[in-house]
């Protein structure tokens, strides 16, 4: 019995030094600087909305049940913007994807799952610091048009 009771107290101590060793280094981890913000860099929801203005000032930029996609929006070195697009919307269906106010940049054709991924580019001059992004299918009835979060360069 006595020999029981070491043993269980020897592994209560290994428990307890293990322990301590992972909030000492959980302690550590809290406490290292967050990562960089790459100031070429933007990610805004892409959301539900039949309407907005030009720069998409009115357009919430949190996950909410209206967001249907994502976009990476990245400055590059050579003079133009990148835009990579992940959405799910409505299956097999082509979407007329815009620089809001601006042009049409290209189609967004959704797959039998409704998902689609892809990306493009314009010429940065193309628009000041502050923009927007929207996308729908020709023809679009109201709830089936789709509004970025505004991009701010600001």
């Amino acid at each position: 019995m006595r020999k029981t009771t070491r043993a269980v107290i020897r592994q209560g101590t290994i428990w307890v030094v293990v322990g301590a060793a992972l909030a000492v280094s959980l302690s550590a981890l809290a406490q290292l600087p967050p990562l960089p913000v790459d100031p070429n860099q933007r990610q805004v929801y892409l959301i539900r909305k039949d309407q907005a203005e030009c720069s998409n000032s009115d357009v919430p930029n949190v996950d909410s049940p209206l967001v249907v996609g994502n976009l990476w929006v990245t400055r590059l070195h050579d003079g133009n913007t990148s835009v990579k697009i992940a959405v799910t919307a409505k299956p097999n269906t082509a979407y007329r994807f815009f620089l809001k106010c601006v042009r049409q940049l290209g189609d967004v054709k959704t797959d039998d799952e409704g998902v689609a991924n892809l990306a493009f580019a314009f010429p940065t001059n193309l628009v000041g610091a502050v923009y927007g992004f929207d996308m729908f299918p020709e023809g679009a009835p109201a709830g089936n048009k789709f509004q970025s979060a505004q991009v701010s360069f600001r």
